[in-house]
């Protein structure tokens, strides 16, 4: 595992560089400037220019990256791979059926007991239950409609009164 961290900070040195020297290079346009009087700015890496220096690092850190890369996959490939022996990898996800509990796995002496009894009883027990939870909606339903009656009723007579001592107050205009 230390291999892998190892090699995951080179590989993110080597791209750190990569990007700073491809940043660094000039496009092919660069050089129409120097026909204007600009022909000296590339004298800091040598007479060519940082041409050929820029190119040739940037691709040896491109085959370092993926050299490292590739070093990478075939050491992670090796650490997870299963081992050929019969036995199944277990990749977290999901637990062997063998690890489970015995009484967690649906057999038919698990749902027989269930079933134990006349199916018509269950049904109509369920019936008479649904019947209940309907007359409490009902009857909530009831209750909320009339509350609403009132309360609108309450503020009719409000909205009237207030009406009336506006035109009273107005001395009749």
């Amino acid at each position: 595992m230390s291999e892998i961290n190892f090699l995951n900070i080179i590989q993110v040195l080597i791209a750190i560089a990569m990007i700073g020297f491809i940043l660094i290079q000039r496009g092919p346009g660069a050089t129409a400037g120097s026909a204007f009087g600009g022909g000296a700015s590339g004298t800091v890496f040598g007479a060519k220019g940082s041409g050929s220096f820029l190119t040739k690092a940037t691709a040896i850190l491109a085959t370092a990256f993926f050299i490292i890369t590739m070093l990478i996959a075939i050491d992670s490939s090796e650490q997870y791979a299963s081992t050929g022996d019969g036995t199944e990898q277990d990749l977290g996800v999901f637990g062997s059926l063998e690890d489970a509990e015995p009484g967690m796995s649906p057999t038919d002496a698990n749902v027989a007991p269930v079933l134990d009894g006349d199916v018509s009883d269950v049904i109509s027990k369920a019936g008479d239950a649904m019947d209940g939870q309907v007359e409490s909606v009902e009857q909530t339903t009831k209750d909320t409609m009339q509350a609403v009656e009132d309360k609108a009723t309450d503020v009719i007579e409000q909205v009237e009164q207030a009406t009336e001592s506006t035109e009273d107050s107005d001395g009749g205009n």
